[in-house]
Order: structure tokens, then sequence, then C-alpha cells
């Protein structure tokens, strides 16, 4: 089977064509749809801007399904349409962190029970890691609600969710292609097509954001692959921490940071990765975010190039990153 010809080709362009006109559609009628980002202390905007992006990328991937179809069936759109829905109330009205993880969480149980399960967590020291089977619908629920909530934090700079995003994807692709996976293939460079329409209006300075229904939809579906190569055995489950190394790291460390200052770990601070490098590199948006997609990139490279029979190896190196990563960027009682 052919992944790449002509008619896959065609269905990108209608797919990237989709997300560039919802988009710029979304610009132009901003007082038609008015989801606005109100620039704050944490913003690095400066004007109300609008954040209804999540609409182009959840619309324009429900066409990428219909484009693409494949034998696993488009069950995957009901969590995902659950997620988009929550994502767009946030934007509207707002909703708490831990609002957001719950419902999150409830969407990664339905994804579970659609198909998208596994058991087998990899081999440690020797031992294969299985769990039974509500152990590990509870695990993985955890772990796309946490991984979509990641993917959410890092969106705070313009471009810098998409570009990451590409880089943890273009891996799967990758992994797709060299499977001959038809599902893994199509779904990934459909949503890499999907941003880049979006990054026409988003990269710097941005005319829209994706919002909370962009970022959490892009995690939850970043998660759903993820799940798909572990079950399809072209990965192991411990190396994630590596092709998807950026969005998780920023998070555990920031929550870490946060609960030895005694805050609260879901609190909102700009001690996140990105606004630390941008301090140093000088406000300079597009460097930083350059610099954050290429880290990502070199994470996924390694991901991509492990050949370990134990998982172990790799859970020793992600926790050496953590470490250093960690140290990096903490920043002075004085800045923070």
């Amino acid at each position: 089977m052919s992944l790449m010809d002509t008619v896959w080709f065609l269905k990108l362009i209608g797919i990237f064509s989709s997300s560039f006109v919802l988009n710029y559609l979304l610009v132009k009628f901003i007082k038609i749809i008015p989801i606005l980002d109100i620039p704050n202390g944490r913003s690095t905007h400066l004007h109300a801007t609008p954040r209804s992006g999540g609409i182009a990328i959840f619309f324009s991937f429900c066409l990428s399904s219909f484009l693409f179809t494949t034998e696993q069936g488009s069950l995957f759109l009901i969590p995902l349409f659950l997620v988009f829905v929550m994502g767009l109330w946030d934007d509207m009205f707002s909703l708490s962190s831990k609002q957001k993880l719950a419902m999150t969480f409830v969407a990664g149980m339905i994804l579970f029970v659609c198909g998208f399960d596994i058991q087998r967590f990899g081999i440690f020291l020797g031992h294969e890691v299985v769990f039974p089977f509500n152990i590990a619908l509870c695990f993985c629920a955890f772990a796309i609600a946490g991984f979509s909530n990641a993917v959410n934090l890092i969106d705070g700079l313009d471009g810098l969710a998409s570009v990451v995003s590409i880089a943890i994807l273009l891996a799967f692709a990758y992994i797709g292609f060299k499977f001959n996976d038809a599902f893994l293939w199509y779904m990934t460079t459909s949503i890499i097509s999907i941003l880049c329409g979006f990054l026409c209006f988003n990269w710097h300075p941005a005319k829209i954001f994706m919002g909370d229904s962009g970022s959490f939809v892009l995690g939850f579906l970043i998660s759903m692959v993820a799940i798909y190569a572990i079950q399809k055995e072209y990965i192991t489950a411990i190396s994630i921490l590596l092709l998807a190394a950026i969005p998780i790291l920023d998070t555990l460390i920031v929550m870490l940071r946060r609960t030895l200052q005694g805050k609260n770990p879901l609190s909102a601070d700009r001690t996140h990765m990105h606004h630390l490098i941008l301090e140093q590199q000088q406000g300079n948006v597009v460097k930083t975010v350059l610099i954050i997609g290429l880290l990502q990139a070199f994470f996924s490279y390694i991901g991509l190039g492990f050949k370990v029979r134990d998982d172990i190896i790799i859970f020793v190196l992600y926790l050496l990153c953590f470490v250093i990563f960690y140290f990096l960027l903490t920043p002075t009682k004085e800045n923070q």
C-alpha cells in the first residue's frame, strides 16, 4: 500500500485550505464569534486577540477524518468532541483547572473504551509491566488528561504549541511511514497540515490563538496517536517521555517547583519554560519558539533512535534530563 500518492497530497491540500480559510474567517469576522484573549500580567500580547482557533482546528480535523477513512473508524470523535466542547466553554465562560482535568479524564476513559487501550507498559529490569483492565483504564485516562493539560500549559507564546506539536507529530508520522500504517500516517500528516494552516495566522505577531478548545484537542489527538503506536508495539509506553518530552518536562517541573514552594501546583505563574527562555532571549518570541521546537525535535530524534530491550534505561535518561532542566529552569527568588 502506497501512503504517499497524488490523492493523499490533494487531500492534505484540502485539509490545509480548510484550516487556513476557517482561521481567516474567524479573524475577519471577530465580532460574530467574539471569543477574545484579553491581555493580563502573564500575557505577551498587548491587544485583545481572538482565541477561537480551536474551532478551525477541530472542524478541519473532522474533515480529515471524513477524507481519510481507515479500519479504526471514527468512534474517537465522540471523546474528542467532549474535549472540544469543554475547551470552548472554558474559552467563553472559564472553568477551573480541576474541572478541566476531570473532564479530560472522562474523555480519556471513553477513548480507552473506544479501543485505544493499552495494558502492557514495557519491560523494566527484565520484568514486563502489565496492568489489570481497571488500573490500565485509570492510568491511561490520567495520562491523556495530564498530557492534554500539558499542551494547554505550553500554549503561552505565538506559535509555540503548534511548533512543539508538529515536532512531536513528525516523529509519529515517521513511525507510521516506517511501518506502512495508514491510520498513523494519515492522522499525523492531517494534523500537521491543520497546524500549518493555523500557523499562517498564529505566527508572531499572532492574529489568532488556538485557545483551550484548540490546545486540549491537540493534546488529546497526540495522546491518541501515541496510545495507538504503543498498542501496535511500534514503540514502548516509556518512550513517550522522550517523543513528547517538552510538554511533559515543563508541566512536571513547574508543578514540582510550586509544590516545593508551598503553592497550589495548578496555579498560574510566569515560570514555565517558555517564560524563562523568552526572558533569556530578551523578549524575542520567534527565537524562543524555534529554540523550544528544536529541543523537542532533538528529544524526538533520541526517542526514535533508542533500541533497548529494557525500558529502565529510557526512564533513567529521562530522570537525568528532568533534574538538569529543573535546575536550569528554576528562576532565582528575585525573578519569580
